[in-house]
């Protein structure tokens, strides 16, 4: 059976953003441009200063602009740790059949505490969720007549803490939209209520 490697670059609409008293200012052709999906994935590239950028991922609607995914470069390296972003491999196995792994680099990575984590992976119209417990990836393998996916992937991690001098456990979620189109209509940024990263 042959075997086709295809490694998931979403084809966006890079944008230049302008600096502003070092905010990030939207592209008019975002509110121009008509979007034939619900939602459109762009990358927005900030200049910081200091041979420094931040390459930020966000979902585009008429109404709204979630940033899901953003990574910080300095001199054209990748920061790894100070980043929140996932790499996503998908592989056509033929016959309907495509399995994968995504890789996920938290932000949360870069607090020093121990912690245990648990990544579950749901696909539309695929029945069976995958998961994985501490490690950062999860891997797949599904049959689907379309290479047109559209999924979420979810990260629980409970951390070692203290409070007033007792010891805690505290518990976050962190959600990621899945895509294999830069259009979209993926239905679980609204059913999981995602409302991005924040910037400061």
């Amino acid at each position: 059976m042959k075997k086709i490697a295809l490694i998931i670059i979403l084809i966006v609409t890079v944008s230049c953003n302008h600096k502003k008293d070092n905010k990030i200012v939207k592209d008019k052709i975002l509110t121009e441009k008509p979007i034939k999906k619900k939602y459109e994935l762009r990358i927005f590239v900030d200049d910081l200063g200091n041979n420094k950028r931040r390459e930020s991922t966000a979902y585009i609607s008429k109404n709204d602009t979630i940033y899901t995914q953003v990574k910080l470069f300095e001199n054209d390296i990748l920061d790894t740790i100070n980043s929140h972003f996932y790499d996503f491999e998908l592989y056509d196995l033929g016959n309907n059949t495509y399995s994968g792994k995504i890789t996920l680099h938290s932000h949360l990575d870069n607090l020093k505490s121990p912690y245990t984590n648990h990544l579950v992976l749901s696909f539309l119209k695929v029945e069976k969720e995958f998961e994985s417990k501490n490690q950062n990836f999860v891997e797949f393998k599904f049959e689907s007549k379309s290479d047109t996916l559209m999924g979420i992937l979810t990260e629980f991690r409970n951390f070692d803490t203290i409070v007033d001098g007792e010891k805690m456990i505290r518990m976050t979620q962190s959600h990621f939209p899945i895509d294999t189109k830069s259009e979209t209509d993926n239905p679980f940024i609204e059913g999981f209520e995602i409302e991005g990263i924040q910037f400061k």
